[in-house]
């Protein structure tokens, strides 16, 4: 099957939130029409493909007949709608650290067909927006979305309104600058080769009021490992995807996912340690960042959670964990989620 670009269920959580505040809307009819659900995703990590988030956004313009409807949408994106990332973003130091990290982790929340940069110009620091596939671009609405979104973001962690201080936009943004401005509450100029926004470096540098270093470093891994995961070229992201979906069963044995995966073990095992890695390893790597994310959550009981990771009792988890962080699931929820 080809690879197809997903992005974070979530996403249409937020959307769904927009239809019915900002609009007035029964979101059900639209998801229904789509092929997606309407409540919100079970998991913090499931997505949905890139195709039927485009449908969604289609059919929400037409229902609420507004063409800025992503500008609107994006103001309602919370940093617990982007799972690792969004963690990593509420723990960064300055907002230049969260710009960053966005810069580094985009395609956790996409896989579509474009890639942020970050960086440095004598007056201000610039966020670009890059498509390098013009026939896999994402839909405009998703586009405008993420723009605003950027800026919520902002907002909530730095306590305060953070806008840009220019905009340029490409030739395919469709509405008007007026528009753009209005929402961005900053001048924008239209036809640009490359999307950017400009702010302040002072006011990217000014310490955020509830930053945790060690827990960013510790949420960073993960988003690393889940983007990891996303590679459908690797073996490894192969074999954590199918752990992920097997965890649940207690069935996680070598021989059971090698052939799953149409390999014998031993071909398994080759190919595993041509990329630097061991079953073993990739077992247990999978089983810590589901845990931890798990116990930052608090939305599982720890019986619960050895369930979902495929434990049989729960102090067979709780002795893996200590194993693994030197620190009981309690211990570790009670320091914030922050492992050794």
């Amino acid at each position: 099957m080809l690879y197809e670009p997903t992005t974070l269920a979530s996403a249409t959580s937020i959307l769904a939130t927009a239809l019915r505040e900002e609009y007035g809307l029964s979101p059900e009819p639209l998801f229904e029409q789509a092929g997606l659900p309407a409540e919100p995703p079970e998991t913090a990590e499931l997505r949905y493909p890139i195709e039927k988030l485009r449908r969604l956004w289609q059919l929400s313009r037409e229902a609420s007949g507004d063409e800025a409807i992503g500008l609107k949408a994006g103001w309602y994106a919370k940093p617990r709608h982007f799972y690792a990332f969004g963690y990593s973003w509420m723990a960064s130091s300055t907002l230049h650290g969260c710009l960053d990290r966005l810069a580094r982790y985009y395609q956790l929340m996409s896989t579509a067909s474009f890639e942020f940069e970050f960086f440095e110009e004598p007056d201000a620091y610039v966020l670009a927006t890059r498509f390098p596939d013009k026939a896999q671009i994402p839909p405009r609405e998703g586009i405008d979305f993420g723009l605003t979104a950027v800026l919520a973001l902002c907002d909530i962690v730095a306590e305060k309104k953070i806008r840009p201080i220019a905009v340029e936009l490409t030739s395919a943004a469709q509405l008007s600058a007026q528009i753009y401005s209005s929402a961005l509450g900053a001048p924008v100029t239209m036809n640009n080769e490359i999307r950017k926004l400009f702010f302040d470096k002072a006011t990217l540098d000014e310490p955020l009021p509830h930053a945790a270093p060690e827990i960013a470093k510790a949420t960073d891994k993960i988003a690393e490992q889940y983007i990891d995961s996303l590679d459908p070229h690797k073996v490894a992201s192969q074999v954590t995807r199918l752990l992920i979906d097997l965890l649940p069963s207690g069935k996680t044995d070598q021989d059971l996912v090698s052939s799953r995966l149409n390999r014998s073990a031993s071909t398994l095992q080759r190919q595993l340690q041509s990329e630097g890695k061991s079953y073993r390893e990739i077992l247990e790597s999978t089983q810590r960042s589901l845990a931890e994310t798990y116990l930052q959550e608090g939305k599982h009981s720890n019986a619960q959670i050895a369930y979902l990771l495929g434990f049989s009792e729960q102090s067979n988890f709780s002795r893996a964990f200590k194993r693994w962080t030197s620190m009981t699931p309690k211990e570790f929820q009670s320091t914030g989620g922050k492992s050794s």
